[in-house]
């Protein structure tokens, strides 16, 4: 698969669903990042044009069928334009203490724990809790990134990151919010329409690294990684109200799986899966089509971490109809996972769900939805530690 980067000459507005029409104070309000079907979509559009640039609707099955993993948001060199840094979405298993006036906060790792006897709990049978193993009184920081770089993520999945740590250290939180104020034009005499005003809110990508100092701006954009054979480097429109973005290939590849998180798996037999990109699966939370005999390896699930759900629809261009409205399990979830099988066989399972999409539809792992990595996870259950 080649990477492509998607970087946005204006603002990219992800419409979030609510109606957006000619009526006075009507804002039309961006998602914090695109779903995988926002950029697919755009992937398989430019993919399927025709010698005259229009799409060609015959190419439809044909587009379908090309895999897209991703989007994922990524820091851009200022020279070059080249993916410098790969940033992540914070794991659900991380947790940031402390007190949010300070530029550090206290980073704990969410855990497996054992039921204290006596105890009941709505999860299906199975499945444990996931928490702090001791209590802990202080709140979540509220300054805590919303994307990890990479070289930081890594370390999390190794298990090498915890204590205190610097919060711009870890990443920070993606394109920044852009609010344009627009008024309607009236065509005769070409002066405003006295009430007809109207907002955008849209992703301006680019970070601030310091306040008010252009010089430090950093230069952000969209990867994704596709087998898709007739992409075209150029401007073209993505998103709501065709706002223009430059296309372009790159010479990256997507992170490759450490060694260390193989000999782990291999000496373990547990790990952690950590969704990149939102999934679906069809029981909400409970994935299937990864605990599914696959290469003779059989995976059993022990304990999830997720987040509230996401909610996401769409057209369906080749049906002239809406996409029904679906819950996807959040990027960032956290699946803990027992593996039983040979070594051969699981050194084939790791190949085939390191940066593969894990959704249970098939046509959703085309999609984009459900890209994972693994982490490291010894398997155990932490006792649970309860305050007096």
């Amino acid at each position: 698969m080649n990477v492509w980067i998607i970087e946005p000459r204006d603002p990219l507005i992800v419409r979030d669903g609510r109606p957006f029409d000619s009526t006075p104070g009507a804002r039309s309000i961006s998602l914090d990042f695109p779903f995988p079907s926002t950029t697919t979509g755009g992937v398989r559009t430019r993919d399927g044009l025709g010698t005259d640039g229009r799409f060609q609707k015959s190419e439809v099955p044909r587009v379908k069928q090309l895999r897209v993993h991703g989007p994922l948001p990524v820091e851009l060199d200022t020279a070059s334009g080249e993916i410098s840094e790969w940033l992540i979405p914070k794991p659900a298993d991380a947790l940031l203490l402390g007190d949010t006036d300070d530029a550090q906060a206290d980073l704990k790792q969410l855990v497996p724990l054992e039921r204290p006897p006596g105890t009941a709990t709505n999860l299906p049978d199975g499945l444990s809790l996931v928490g702090l193993q001791q209590p802990d009184p202080r709140k979540p920081n509220g300054r805590a990134p919303c994307y990890w770089r990479w070289n930081v993520f890594q370390k999390w999945l190794l298990n090498q990151l915890s204590g205190q740590i610097k919060l711009d250290s870890l990443g920070h939180d993606g394109p920044a919010r852009e609010v344009r104020t627009h008024v309607s034009i009236n065509e005769q005499y070409q002066t405003a329409e006295e009430g007809r005003l109207f907002q955008t809110r849209g992703l301006e990508f680019t970070h601030m690294m310091k306040v008010h100092k252009l010089s430090y701006a950093q230069r952000l954009g969209i990867a994704v990684a596709t087998d898709a054979p007739n992409l075209r480097e150029g401007f073209a429109p993505l998103g709501s109200e065709r706002r223009l973005m430059c296309w372009r290939q790159s010479a990256r590849s997507l992170p490759a799986c450490p060694t260390e998180i193989r000999e782990s798996l291999l000496r373990d037999r547990h790990c952690r899966i950590v969704l990149l990109t939102p999934a679906c699966f069809f029981r909400g939370y409970l994935p299937s089509w990864i605990l599914s005999q696959r290469h003779g390896v059989t995976p059993s699930l022990k304990a999830v971490a997720v987040n509230r759900p996401q909610v996401v629809s769409g057209w369906d261009f080749e049906i002239g109809k809406p996409k029904p409205t679906r819950r996807l399990a959040p990027a960032g979830s956290v699946l803990f996972i027992e593996l039983k099988g040979e070594d051969n066989a699981i050194r084939k399972w790791i190949e085939a769900i390191w940066m593969h999409c894990i959704s249970d539809g098939e046509q959703d792992q085309r999609d984009g939805f459900g890209l994972a990595v693994l982490g490291i996870w010894d398997g155990k259950l932490r006792s649970m530690e309860v305050s007096s």
